[in-house]
C-alpha cells in the first residue's frame, strides 16, 4: 500500500489562547479564523493545564497577568511536563516590556513577546510559522510511525517485502525532512568524514544542494570538507553508543541551520533526519536584535546593557581584585538640535556620538544607548579606578570635536557620572541609577563635567524624594504656617510693616524654608504653596486693618518665586486674594528677586505694570547681588529696593559700605525707598540711618514672629484708638 503526502500531512492544527479577558480571546479567534487554525481558548492557567492532555497544540498564546496563576507560572508548568514541554509559547500581554519581564519570560521558555496593542499582521505571520513547523513535525511523526509499521511488516512476512519497499520508497521520497543513511565501514572510530553515504532522499538533496547521483557512495568529508567538528562529535557518539540523539547545528558551507535527529538502524549504520530551521533561526536573530539592540545606533539597548552589567557584578563577586566601572553619559543641550535642524539631523548626531564613543571604548567594553540622548558604558578588567576616569575624559574630548551638519558647525559637551566597582549592589538597575545621579550632579556644575558617585548623593536624592512626597500632602493637611518679621522705620523706630515668611510645621518640628523651599521650586509645588501664602498673608493683613491703627504706609510684604511670577494667571490670583480678603491693595507689597527681574526684563515690565494697576506695591529683593541694568531699572514700576543682608552684615568693610551708600543714593534718585535686611547691631542701624535708609529689618528688632506674637507687637505699636 502506497502512502502519499496527503496521508502524512496534518490538516487541522490546534492553537491554545489563554487570557482571562473574553474580549481578547474573541479577538484572537477572529484574527486567526482564516489561518486554517483551530483556536482553543482558556480563561485561566488552571483551565489551560487541564486542556493539555486533550489536544496536541502547535502553539500557546499566553497572557501574563491573570488571576490565580499568572502566565509565567503556567509556562513553567507546561515546560515541566515531558509531554508538553516542546510546545512553543508566545506571551501576548500589555505588561511593560521591561528587562526583568523579558528575561523572566525567556527563562520560563517563551519564544517570543507580543505587546498589546499589536500589529495583526505580525501576529498572523508568527502564528503561521509555528503552525507550519507543527505540521511538518506531525508529518514527520506520522512518517516515522508509518516507517515503523513498514519494518514490522517486513519482519513478519516475506510476502509483504516488495509492497513494503514500495511504501517505504514512497514515504522516503515524499518526506518533508532530509534523510541520509550513512555507513561506518570501519566502525565509529573512523569518524564522520570517512563514513559513506548509502542513501539520501530528495529533501536531503535540496538541503545539500547536490543531486543524489553526486552523493551516493561518497565520503561525507569529500562532500562537505569544511564540516564543523561538533558534527563529527555528535554523529560518532550516536554510532558508538547506539543511543538516538538530537541537536541543532550550523552548516557553514551551506549557510543553513539544521535540526538533526540521529539513530542506529543496524550495525555500522546511522540514519540522519534533518529539518531545515534556517528561517526560524533568522527570525530568532531578528527578534534578538529588536529586543536587545538599539535600532538607530546599532548599540546594545538598555535591556542588554543591564544584563551585561549583571554579569560584570557577578564576576566581581567571584573574583578578587576584579575592577569594573559604569559611565552614564547625557548630551548637554541636545534638544535644540531636533527643534532647529529636524529629527533626521538629530538622529545623525546620535549615530555620530555612538561611533565616537565606540572609538574610545575597548573591545571588551559594552556601549549602550540607554535613553533618547543618554549612553552607558561598562568598562571591564580595569587595572586601576583611574583608568575609568581617563576613558571618560577621552570620550569628552572626542565629543568636543566640531561636527559639520548641513553647513552648521555643532559643538557638543556631555555630562558624565561614574560608578566604580566592585560595589555592594543587589540589582544592576540600582548601579545604573546611581551613575545617572552622579551625571545629574555633573550637569548641575554647568555641563561638560565628570562626577564620581558618592553615597552622599544617594542620601540627598532620597531626602529630596521624601520632602517631595511630603510636600504633596502638606497643603491638604494644613501644615504650612506664616511667620512675620517686623520692618521698622530707622528714623523714629515705628513699625512700618511685616514680611511674611513661610514655615512648615511637621508635628512639633518647624522646618526652616531652606530645607524645603528649594525642593518645592524644583518640583513646581512652590506655585500652589506660594498661592496659599499670598492668600493667607492678605487675610491676616486685612484682619490687622480692622483691629489695629496701622500707619498710612504700613505694608505686608510677600515673596514671589520665579515659577510663581512666570504663571500666566498671576494677576488673576493676586486680584482674587485682594478681593476675597478685602485688603487695601496699597497694603500689599510683592517682593521679587533681582535675578528674576533680569531673566526676561520685557515680560517683567509688563507684569509689574499689572501689579501697579491693581494698586499693589513692588519691591526688588536682594538688590546688589545680581546684574541689574540701570536702563531697565529706571523703566520698572517699582517702589522699594531691599539691600541684601550680605552687604549689611559687614559694613565695616569699606567696599560694602560704598555699595550700600550707592544703592541708597540710586534708589532715592529714582524716587524709591530703601529697606535694609539683616540688621543685627545698633551700629549697623545707625550707619543706615545716617545714610537716610528709610527702613530695616533684622534680629536687632525681632526674629520672625508667629501669628500670636505678631498680634502682640501690633497691639503695642499700633493700638486702636479707644482700646
Amino acid at each position: 500500500m502506497l502512502v502519499s503526502k496527503a496521508e502524512v500531512a496534518v490538516e487541522t492544527v490546534d492553537v491554545l489562547a489563554v487570557d482571562d479577558e473574553q474580549v481578547n480571546l474573541l479577538l484572537l479567534s477572529g484574527l486567526l479564523r482564516r489561518q486554517g487554525v483551530n483556536i482553543i481558548t482558556a480563561r485561566s492557567g488552571f483551565e489551560a493545564l487541564k486542556l493539555m492532555p486533550k489536544h496536541d497544540f502547535a502553539l500557546i498564546l499566553m497572557d501574563v497577568m491573570m488571576p490565580g496563576m499568572d502566565g509565567f507560572t503556567t509556562a513553567e508548568r507546561v515546560r515541566a511536563d515531558e509531554t508538553t514541554r516542546h510546545i512553543p509559547i508566545i506571551f501576548v500581554t500589555a505588561i511593560s516590556k521591561e528587562q526583568r519581564h523579558v528575561f523572566k519570560g525567556y527563562e520560563t521558555g517563551a519564544v517570543d513577546y507580543l505587546i498589546k496593542p499589536f500589529e495583526h499582521g505580525i501576529l498572523k505571520s508568527k502564528v503561521q510559522v509555528f503552525v507550519e513547523m507543527h505540521r511538518q513535525r506531525m508529518a514527520l511523526k506520522q512518517a516515522g510511525a508509518a516507517l515503523e509499521r513498514t519494518v514490522a511488516e517486513l519482519r513478519s512476512s516475506a510476502l509483504a517485502l516488495s509492497d513494503s519497499r514500495a511504501r517505504f520508497q514512497s514515504l522516503f521520497t515524499s518526506m518533508f525532512n532530509g534523510f541520509a543513511l550513512l555507513s561506518f565501514e570501519d566502525g565509529a572510530l573512523s569518524g564522520l568524514g570517512l563514513s559513506r553515504i548509502v542513501e539520501v532522499n530528495p529533501a536531503m538533496e535540496q538541503i545539500i544542494e547536490r543531486p543524489r547521483e553526486a552523493l551516493l557512495d561518497k565520503h561525507v568529508g569529500a562532500v562537505l570538507p569544511n564540516l564543523e567538528e561538533y558534527w563529527n562529535d555528535f554523529v560518532t557518539q550516536v554510532a558508538r553508543t547506539g543511543q538516538p540523539a538530537q541537536f541543532e547545528g550550523y552548516l557553514g558551507e551551506l549557510k543553513r541551520w539544521l535540526r538533526v535527529s540521529a539513530y542506529v538502524p543496524g550495525p555500522n549504520l546511522v540514519v540522519l533526519v534533518a529539518e531545515d530551521i534556517t528561517p526560524r533561526r533568522k527570525a530568532e536573530e531578528t527578534l534578538h536584535e529588536r529586543t536587545f539592540q538599539d535600532p538607530l545606533t546599532g548599540l546594545a539597548n538598555r535591556a542588554l546593557f543591564l544584563n551585561r552589567l549583571d554579569q560584570a557584578m557577578e564576576r566581581s563577586r567571584r573574583r578578587l581584585n576584579y575592577l569594573y566601572a559604569v559611565i552614564f553619559l547625557d548630551l548637554d543641550n541636545f534638544k535644540p538640535i531636533n527643534s532647529s535642524l529636524g529629527y533626521a539631523s538629530g538622529d545623525l548626531v546620535l549615530r555620530t556620538v555612538a561611533e565616537r564613543i565606540q572609538g574610545v571604548a575597548r573591545g571588551l567594553d559594552t556601549v549602550s544607548r540607554c535613553g533618547p540622548d543618554e549612553f552607558g558604558l561598562i568598562l571591564e578588567e580595569l587595572k586601576t579606578p583611574g583608568e575609568a576616569l581617563r576613558v571618560a575624559r577621552r570620550i569628552g574630548l572626542e565629543l568636543s570635536r566640531v561636527l559639520d551638519m548641513d553647513g552648521h558647525q555643532l559643538h557638543f559637551t556631555a555630562s558624565m557620572g561614574v560608578v566604580l566597582g566592585p560595589s555592594e549592589y543587589a540589582q544592576p538597575e540600582e548601579l545604573l541609577q546611581d551613575a545617572a545621579l552622579a551625571m545629574e550632579h555633573a550637569r548641575a556644575l554647568g555641563g561638560g563635567k565628570i562626577k564620581v558617585f558618592k553615597w552622599a548623593m544617594r542620601k540627598r536624592a532620597q531626602y529630596a524624594l521624601t520632602v517631595h512626597q511630603s510636600l504633596h500632602n502638606a497643603l491638604e493637611r494644613s501644615e504650612f504656617r506664616l511667620h512675620y518679621q517686623p520692618i521698622f522705620n530707622l528714623v523714629d523706630n515705628t513699625l512700618a510693616g511685616f514680611e511674611a515668611l513661610i514655615r512648615w510645621q511637621v508635628g512639633s518640628i518647624l522646618v526652616p524654608p531652606n530645607d524645603f523651599v528649594p525642593y518645592a521650586e524644583q518640583t513646581g509645588l512652590i506655585v500652589p504653596i506660594g498661592a496659599w501664602a499670598l492668600m493667607e498673608a492678605c487675610r491676616e493683613a486685612a484682619r490687622w486693618e480692622r483691629d489695629f491703627n496701622l500707619p498710612k504706609n504700613f505694608t505686608i510684604a510677600v515673596n514671589l518665586s520665579a515659577k510663581q511670577f512666570a504663571q500666566p494667571d498671576l494677576m488673576r490670583y493676586l486680584a482674587r486674594a485682594l478681593d476675597e480678603s478685602r485688603l487695601d491693595p496699597s497694603r500689599l507689597k510683592v517682593e521679587i528677586t533681582e535675578t528674576l527681574v533680569m531673566q526676561n526684563p520685557e515680560s517683567v515690565v509688563h507684569k509689574l505694570r499689572g501689579l501697579r494697576e491693581i494698586g499693589a506695591k513692588v519691591s526688588i529683593d536682594d538688590f546688589g547681588t545680581g546684574y541689574s541694568s540701570l536702563a531697565y531699572l529706571q523703566r520698572f514700576p517699582i517702589n522699594t529696593l531691599k539691600v541684601d543682608r550680605s552687604f549689611v552684615s559687614d559694613m565695616d568693610a569699606f567696599e560694602n559700605l560704598v555699595i550700600v551708600r550707592t544703592i541708597v543714593s540710586l534708589a532715592h534718585n529714582l524716587g524709591l525707598d530703601v529697606v535694609a535686611e539683616g540688621i543685627e547691631t545698633e551700629r549697623q542701624r545707625a550707619f543706615l540711618a545716617d545714610l537716610s535708609c528709610e527702613c530695616g529689618q533684622g534680629f536687632l528688632f525681632s526674629k520672625p514672629l508667629a501669628q500670636d506674637r505678631a498680634l502682640e507687637m501690633l497691639g503695642i505699636c499700633c493700638p486702636k484708638t479707644g482700646n
